[in-house]
């Protein structure tokens, strides 16, 4: 909790209630009671009660208590709440008596039975949403997919409870930042598929979640389809709740916003931003087209700490993918590192012993990059290899594994493939390069052929490409081949040597 805002209150009062934490139970009490109570405190200079000073703080921050007055005073310390005409005062025995002996006497005192009952309502249908969202907080930060993160969010929304949402959809922004699209989506896509869906109220999260995987999503095919633009129209319900500080509920016959009308949402829905350090990354439309339950009011505070924990998560997990990412990949070219290009090639070797297939290892030398770098410096020399990952990354298969091993090393594992391609591939690879203006070594292996050891594919391999070099370079050997390949720009007559 932040400083309390006060003013003509003692100092000394000023300093104790800041150095007192309130405990969630007091601020939820006072929350859920929603009835305006009067606070009046006196208190000696040191020594105040705890729960004096808990209250004092509580009421400077404004809730449904007010602060009315403070004091110090040398007498026994007391508290006064108000409310109309009734007020109740507490003594130095009451103020220790606790949180729940403060709330038994509240209701005794300060309150009309249609108070009671309304306050013992909320405390009921609050308890469930707690636990819910505790239950939802631990499974959104403890997933390790930000799929199942947004599914996990969708359900919150729709998860019953007393909201009043049979439907959620999600939009995120593009990789550009610039425009919203259509995500996720939970919920039925008309009454008939509304009606099925009653039964899964009742079930547990991952209960539900399995039911409406197995499901065909044809909601969330629909919302896929719609992209959000931001009208002029200072109605539009996606502007607001991109400028909104938490989520907006909306009452109208049609949306102002072509993407919400889109959804054909009923008169009343909700609009609310995710953000991240203040910064919008996606939007969430809820409501019930098909149902009767009205929309709780209330339901916003509940919708704001759940798209809070979404925020957060999906930063971990974009976090963790970031780290995961970097020790995966040569951090200059943005290719595979040499210990992930292993792995994926033990990989792929089994993939292809145990299906009859063949993949081929070729690994590719810069010739004199040394030169280069003595010449031009180490930033031309960083170039050249960056526009070698360049050309390797376009112009292998989207399946073929493309990895940096160390300095001007490059490795490509191609996989179902046989001789003739392999060849194909190294001259490819080498023209291109020549006439870019860089030359490249190359020798390369297959595997299988008369052993099945692993490790003899990269050592073949690497064989190879030490007779490449020392037979002038600019050209590959290809275990298998009868003669070195020599490597000719485009538009040349490709020869042996």
């Amino acid at each position: 909790m932040s400083e309390p805002e006060v003013s003509g209150i003692p100092e000394a009062l000023v300093a104790a209630a800041r150095a007192v934490d309130v405990p969630h139970d007091l601020r939820t009490l006072f929350e859920r009671l929603a009835v305006p109570l009067a606070l009046e405190v006196e208190a000696p200079a040191e020594g105040a009660p705890t729960l004096a000073l808990q209250l004092l703080r509580l009421a400077s921050h404004g809730s449904s208590l007010r602060l009315a007055g403070a004091r110090t005073g040398a007498a026994s310390p007391k508290v006064r709440l108000v409310h109309g005409s009734k007020d109740l005062v507490l003594g130095t025995a009451e103020l220790t008596e606790g949180i729940p002996a403060l709330a038994r006497r509240i209701a005794q005192t300060l309150l009309d039975i249609g108070e009671v009952a309304g306050a013992i309502e909320r405390f009921a249908r609050e308890s469930p949403r707690q636990d819910a969202l505790r239950q939802l907080t631990r499974a959104m930060l403890e997933t390790g997919s930000i799929d199942r993160l947004r599914t996990i969010l969708l359900f919150g929304l729709t998860s019953g409870l007393a909201l009043g949402f049979s439907r959620a959809a999600l939009f995120v922004y593009d990789e550009d930042g610039r425009a919203l699209v259509g995500e996720s989506a939970i919920g039925p896509a008309d009454a008939a598929e509304a009606a099925r869906a009653e039964g899964l109220a009742a079930l547990g999260l991952e209960q539900r979640m399995a039911a409406v995987a197995a499901a065909e999503p044809r909601f969330e095919n629909f919302v896929r389809t719609i992209a959000v633009d931001v009208t002029s129209d200072p109605r539009d319900e996606i502007g607001q709740a991109l400028a909104a500080s938490g989520p907006l509920l909306f009452s109208r016959d049609r949306p102002v916003n072509p993407a919400l009308a889109a959804l054909e949402p009923p008169r009343d829905f909700l609009v609310a931003a995710i953000r991240l350090r203040d910064k919008p990354i996606g939007i969430v439309v809820a409501d019930d087209p098909y149902g009767r339950a009205p929309i709780d009011p209330d339901c916003r505070e509940f919708v704001g700490f759940l798209l809070d924990t979404a925020a957060l998560a999906s930063e971990n997990l974009r976090l963790v993918e970031s780290v995961e990412t970097l020790a995966r990949h040569d951090a200059l070219t943005g290719l595979f590192n040499r210990r992930e290009f292993e792995s994926r090639m033990a990989d792929e070797q089994s993939r292809a012993q145990r299906l009859g297939s063949q993949c081929a290892l070729l690994l590719f030398d810069v010739d004199h990059l040394q030169q280069v770098n003595e010449s031009r410096g180490h930033k031309a020399g960083d170039e050249l290899l960056q526009s070698v990952g360049v050309l390797l990354r376009s112009t292998l298969r989207s399946h073929d594994i493309v990895a940096r091993l160390a300095g001007d090393a490059f490795a490509v594992l191609v996989t179902d493939t046989n001789h003739e391609q392999v060849l194909a591939i190294a001259r490819r690879v080498g023209a291109l390069a020549l006439g870019m203006g860089v030359s490249l070594s190359a020798g390369g292996s297959l595997w299988p052929r008369d052993n099945h050891e692993q490790s003899v594919l990269f050592s073949e391999a690497e064989a190879a490409l030490i007779e490449a070099k020392r037979g002038g370079r600019g050209r590959a050997v290809i275990d298998g081949a009868d003669a070195p390949m020599v490597f000719a720009a485009p538009g040349d007559d490709d020869s042996l040597a």
